[in-house]
């Protein structure tokens, strides 16, 4: 047990009462989370056998955006799409699964034993004290998860849409089939909704400032998958922006820079998505609400107090199983060993385009940035059986591998069920197996897994020369 945890294992409840005479009537916690969402359900998964007392502070729903507007809606949906359901029967089966945004189940879940659900508006006075909604409650630890919130940009006529103007929030929460929609942004929450909505007969525009999809990863990748938007029917205007929104009757036209426009029913705001730090009063802590949290791989905030940050408000990456890696690793400091670090395994990452795409570990950017000595080597998924007995369509992996260890340390590609190979690649990585041992590897006939193969062959080959 670290120094941290054996502090909060040793906490007299009426000491840190008496902290604040004047508060007679405040309740103490070992652990105060701000946020209910998925970070703050895994945290408190982690810190169930401690016999800790923790309290959460949710004014919305519990259970984050993932469960309710975001991940599980959007593939359900994806893949409605994909079999040709119709509109109406994606819409009723998005709305069970989704539990018509009932957050019962997982407040129930956060409420468990030594859990305090409170429900309102968090206000922090210190970095000990949360009023919420005029309760006040105390607290040894502080743990920030707030989420993160749509990102609008300020362009002209934008902010006057009304309920033309859609978030990624109503895009999956809404009725309605809009005959024509323009999303603003080629991200991954764009593109996935570009299909979605294509995938309905809906006629999407995407326009984007990037001259390509993923402009981070390797080139390949954004080709293959602008190729696969333009084949599901999506119009896309890549290295353009909007410069200017109007209402016309029931429409919006909008205005690119090459001055050419557009009309649409729809404008889908998907420009990226900010830690949500607005109205806490983490100014208190000496913390600017507009600035990135300065968290360490630890977690925990420099700021007075004992303060840490998981999930999207650490702004360490927006996935939720990132989030809830994160917890654990708090939980770790909070009644573990204290040895668990944000960065201490890979970090992946699943874009549900057709075809997807996997995220392994740093992009090449971030490798030049770190110094790495690594080789790069690539395989076509054209280059197995199931390429083609399938169909499948284009498809490329990409894999760094360190001159020194011999080990991979990224895996970027695109292809069909790409999504699924990912774990193959996380093992490897994570596992620190040298090349050398992976290229002996046997893997089954006929697979898309049959892709490593030869480009752990070809890693090999260009290590040795």
């Amino acid at each position: 047990m670290n120094d941290l945890a054996q502090t909060l294992s040793t906490r007299d409840v009426s000491d840190t009462e008496s902290d604040t005479e004047s508060d007679t009537a405040s309740e103490s916690f070992d652990v105060a989370i701000i946020g209910g969402g998925g970070a703050a359900e895994a945290l408190v998964a982690a810190l169930e056998s401690s016999g800790r007392r923790v309290l959460v502070v949710e004014q919305n729903r519990v259970g984050g955006d993932c469960p309710f507007v975001a991940c599980m809606p959007s593939k359900a949906m994806l893949h409605d799409a994909e079999v040709s359901t119709s509109w109406r029967r994606a819409v009723l089966r998005r709305d069970e699964i989704v539990d018509h945004l009932d957050d019962r189940q997982h407040a129930d879940q956060v409420e468990r034993e030594a859990t305090r659900l409170v429900r309102g508006h968090a206000q922090l006075i210190d970095e000990h004290t949360i009023d919420v909604d005029g309760s006040i409650y105390r607290t040894d630890h502080l743990v920030l998860a707030t989420g993160s919130a749509s990102v609008i940009p300020p362009i002209d006529g934008l902010g006057d849409l009304g309920e033309h103007r859609w978030t990624s929030d109503d895009a999956l929460t809404t009725d309605e089939r809009p005959v024509r929609l323009m999303i603003i942004g080629g991200g991954p929450i764009g593109c996935e909704l570009a299909h979605l909505f294509a995938g309905f007969d809906t006629e999407v525009h995407l326009i984007d400032e990037a001259d390509r999809a993923f402009p981070d990863l390797p080139e390949e990748i954004g080709h293959i998958v602008d190729d696969g938007l333009r084949s599901a029917g999506v119009r896309v205007y890549r290295g353009r922006s909007a410069v200017r929104f109007e209402h016309r009757g029931g429409n919006v036209k909008i205005t690119l820079d090459n001055d050419a426009a557009v009309v649409t029913d729809r404008v889908l705001v998907a420009t990226g998505r900010a830690p949500d730090l607005a109205g806490i009063g983490i100014e208190t802590l000496g913390l600017d609400p507009t600035a990135p949290l300065p968290v360490d791989d630890a977690g925990r905030v420099d700021c007075p107090g004992s303060v840490w940050a998981i999930g999207d408000v650490a702004g360490k990456g927006q996935y939720t199983h990132l989030a809830n890696h994160q917890a654990e690793v708090v939980a770790d400091h909070l009644v573990g060993e204290g040895k668990r670090r944000f960065d201490d395994v890979v970090v992946p990452a699943c874009i549900f385009t057709r075809p997807p795409v996997m995220i392994v570990g740093p992009t090449p950017a971030d490798l030049v940035a770190r110094g790495a000595d690594v080789i790069w080597v690539q395989a076509k998924l054209s280059e197995t059986a199931r390429w083609t007995t399938d169909a499948l369509g284009d498809g490329v992996l990409t894999i760094a591998v360190d001159r020194t260890t011999r080990c991979v340390v990224a895996a970027h590609g695109v292809g069909a069920r790409f999504d699924e190979l990912a774990a193959a690649l996380i093992t490897a990585i994570d596992g620190r197996v040298t090349v050398d041992r992976l290229a002996m590897s046997m893997w089954p006939f006929p697979t898309v897994g049959d892709i490593l193969g030869p480009i752990y062959r070809r890693a090999l080959d260009a290590l040795d020369e």
